[in-house]
């Protein structure tokens, strides 16, 4: 998803059409980014809101020369790391939605073959567990889990945008990972 220079330089002249047409472009990205961070839709909205608000006052330093998802994902993640900064003791809401970012799914329409069927089905429970046990992460973990598996970069795409050494970017994801893994184990252990 790339945005047209000549969108931007409308941006930079506060055209409100035009900011209609990037935050149209922008907004299902930014909620879903948001929201695999807190699990929480109404923080999510919260949060993009937040972002557009950032995006609206800095437009202008924005240099259109260079590419703007990288410029409006830095500022998205920032705008989530610091969303739970200020919340007293780091306390994250635990209104988990076990719904798809694009919309409710069923079963139904999980069913490929009957086969699957028990596949898909355990693998949608992982899914809504690993997110309710994600918003009980410390939030340097939760920040690097959203990036690597929902934004899908790399860790050396993960140290430059959070602006930390590479090392302690991979030993933050084997934490994490192991983190949710004892969760998953206790989980497991319950339901046998």
């Amino acid at each position: 998803m790339e945005v047209d220079k000549k969108l931007i330089e409308k941006c930079k002249e506060y055209d409100k059409y035009s900011f209609m047409k990037l935050y149209n472009m922008y907004e299902k990205y930014l909620y879903s980014l948001c929201f695999n961070y807190v699990q929480n839709p109404h923080d999510a909205l919260d949060m993009v809101q937040e972002i557009y608000i950032k995006v609206f006052k800095n437009i202008d330093k924005f240099d259109t020369e260079m590419p703007f998802h990288p410029w409006i994902r830095k500022i998205s993640v920032n705008t989530c790391l610091n969303f739970t900064r200020t919340i007293k003791n780091n306390v994250v809401s635990m209104n988990v939605c076990i719904n798809d970012i694009d919309g409710e799914v069923t079963l139904g329409d999980t069913f490929v073959s009957e086969e699957d069927v028990l596949d898909e089905v355990i693998n949608l429970e992982t899914k809504s567990i690993i997110k309710k046990y994600l918003t009980e992460m410390p939030e340097e973990y939760r920040m690097v889990i959203v990036l690597r598996y929902y934004e899908e970069l790399s860790y050396n795409e993960i140290a430059e945008l959070i602006g930390r050494p590479l090392g302690t970017i991979k030993t933050e994801i084997y934490r994490a990972k192991a983190i949710l893994k004892k969760k998953l184990e206790k989980v497991m252990e319950v339901n046998k």
